[in-house]
């Protein structure tokens, strides 16, 4: 800053000087006109000398008027002097206030006048209890006798298939019977036989095969085993001319229904043997055919059911071949056999024989126990252990190892609910 403010005088006194100098010029000039217009030549010295003007004829002259010209006075060279850059002033924004901020007085609502409608007190409505009925239960006790089937008795109903695909398969079955046969000699056992088809069409239906009168203990006793065997062993093969829509199950349950009266016998077991390479067709559930067989007797548990069916389909198999699930269900809820029918027959048969035989393992109750709970007794004593109760067909199975002695007495106690109205 100090060196331009140094720098601005030098250039002031020069301009200062110019004008001295230019002033000097013009004071002279301004002489030289005066003399000039005075007559008088202006001298080296600078003093004029007057000269009197002619005119040629002796006479003075008058000399002509010179106009000076205007004197063009150049103005004065101003020096800017050099602009002092003040740096920026940084002006501050002016500071807003804020207007008081002006609090309007709160507008008071004054609350609308709420008219409270007289309280009218409703009397309490007094709902009565719901006496829920108790669940009245009634006693059950069924008694039984171990039987060892030594001079017992049986029925057996063979139901054979007799479509067209079982004509070997009857022929294994008739090879097979007489090992069968000689389980129940050998027992002295006290049977009586009938033989059904599968075929559920109306004029067959339930319909007998052959002279069942010929298919018991008493007639093989009178004529032989040989003549008997023979007759047995020939009708058993059905043939294969019937219906292939097997129907197994109807077919037995309308055998009974035809010659319960005249085949079965009051104390005798029932067994029915079930011989068949396709799945039952029969139209009501399995569940229903079970009970009717079951109604037959005085307990469930002198009713079993044996299968010989297709168990499982080999990759060879022929399109009338499916699994006999239906029988062998009919088999497992009884407590009989499952086997498979393209087996050795004489295996099968001599099992089937030896289940029949064999002392009862398990007694099947009239009704359902209730919450499933039952005692047991044999020769009035409780047994807690070594035996099993079967919710499918209410009965009460043995092991192996506990199975009663013949002759024991088994004693069953159980609860069912009353049939009262209003129970639950």
């Amino acid at each position: 800053m100090f060196l331009i403010l140094m720098k601005g005088k030098k250039q002031l006194l020069i301009a200062v000087f110019l004008l001295l100098l230019g002033a000097c010029k013009q004071s002279e000039f301004y002489d030289k006109a005066a003399l000039l217009d005075s007559g008088k030549t202006p001298t080296s010295d600078g003093t004029g000398t007057t000269t009197p003007p002619s005119n040629g004829n002796g006479g003075t002259v008058t000399p002509p008027v010179v106009i000076t010209p205007p004197v063009v006075v150049t103005p004065p060279v101003i020096v800017t002097p050099p602009v002092i850059v003040t740096p920026p002033v940084i002006v501050t924004p002016p500071v807003v206030v804020t207007p008081p901020v002006i609090v309007t007085p709160p507008v008071v609502i004054t609350p609308p006048v709420i008219v409270t409608p007289p309280v009218v007190i409703t009397p309490p409505v007094i709902i009565p209890p719901v006496i829920v009925p108790g669940i009245l239960l009634n006693d059950r006790k069924e008694l039984f006798t171990q039987d060892s089937f030594k001079d017992g008795d049986v029925d057996i109903l063979w139901m054979i298939d007799n479509s067209g695909s079982m004509a070997n398969k009857q022929k294994r079955l008739s090879d097979s019977l007489g090992i069968f046969i000689d389980k129940f000699l050998d027992k002295n056992i006290n049977f009586k036989m009938a033989i059904t088809t599968t075929d559920g069409t109306s004029s067959y239906n339930g319909k007998m095969v052959g002279d069942a009168n010929k298919l018991t203990s008493t007639y093989l006793k009178s004529v032989g085993k040989a003549q008997f065997m023979n007759y047995f062993q020939s009708i058993v093969k059905v043939g294969t001319s019937g219906s292939g829509i097997e129907q197994g199950l109807k077919t037995s349950s309308t055998f009974f229904d035809r010659y319960a009266s005249s085949f079965l016998r009051t104390d005798a077991n029932l067994a029915i043997v079930e011989i068949s390479d396709e799945e039952d067709q029969s139209d009501k559930t399995v569940s229903i055919y079970l009970d009717k067989f079951y109604a037959l007797k005085a307990s469930k548990g002198m009713v079993k059911v044996y299968s010989v069916v297709t168990k499982v389909l080999p990759d060879d198999h022929s399109l009338s071949d499916s699994i006999g699930n239906r029988y062998m269900q009919t088999s497992t809820i009884t407590g009989g056999i499952s086997s498979e029918i393209k087996n050795d027959f004489s295996a099968t048969l001599l099992e089937i024989g030896t289940s029949i035989i064999t002392l009862v393992d398990s007694f099947s109750l009239a009704e359902a126990p209730y919450n499933n709970a039952v005692k047991v007794f044999v020769n009035r004593a409780e047994v807690t252990t070594g035996w099993t109760y079967d919710i499918t067909s209410h009965s009460v199975k043995f092991l192996p190892s506990a199975v009663p002695a013949e002759g024991s007495s088994i004693e069953i106690d159980y609860q069912v609910k009353a049939k009262v109205l209003g129970a639950i």
